[in-house]
């Protein structure tokens, strides 16, 4: 009977390893791969420089984890393509509700830049969106940050 509790302890302790990686694992790859679209219920007549700062947060913190520290290479088209139309049609709000021409540039932009990803399944085009985002988050909202892309046309102007 001692000789056996050593046993079971080690069958114990290498029970919750095996778990526990399980868990990392299916983790890691759920987050990566499905992670939805930041959609958002937009009011129109609501639309004023709160709303704008938190759709660009919003927005920067998505693509930062759908696309950066190597996990464009995981990058879902199917799950992007799911919520397109609706990701799509809350930026036409964002962008009638914008009054500030440089931002109604960068998110015509970054528009554009969604429409072309979603028709050539190509990451190279969310890239450029993600650095839109990241580039108006900096300026707009004062994100601070050690990396500056430079590619919006707000952030030259403000």
């Amino acid at each position: 009977m001692i000789k056996r509790k050593p046993i079971i302890i080690a069958i114990l302790f290498c029970l919750v390893i095996v778990i526990g990686l399980t868990a990392m694992i299916f983790i890691k790859n759920s987050t990566m791969t499905s992670k939805e679209l930041p959609v958002q219920h937009l009011e129109q007549s609501k639309i004023d420089e709160a709303v704008i700062g938190k759709y660009i947060s919003s927005n920067h913190d998505y693509w930062n984890d759908a696309l950066c520290w190597g996990r464009s290479e995981k990058f879902s088209f199917a799950v992007f393509q799911n919520q397109y139309n609706e990701y799509q049609n809350n930026l036409t709000e964002i962008i009638n509700g914008v009054e500030d021409q440089d931002l109604k540039v960068d998110f015509l932009n970054a528009k554009d830049l969604l429409e072309s990803a979603n028709e050539k399944k190509d990451i190279k085009f969310l890239i450029r969106v993600h650095r839109i985002f990241h580039d108006l988050d900096v300026k707009y909202n004062g994100y601070a940050a050690s990396d500056y892309f430079g590619i919006t046309q707000y952030g030259k102007s403000h």
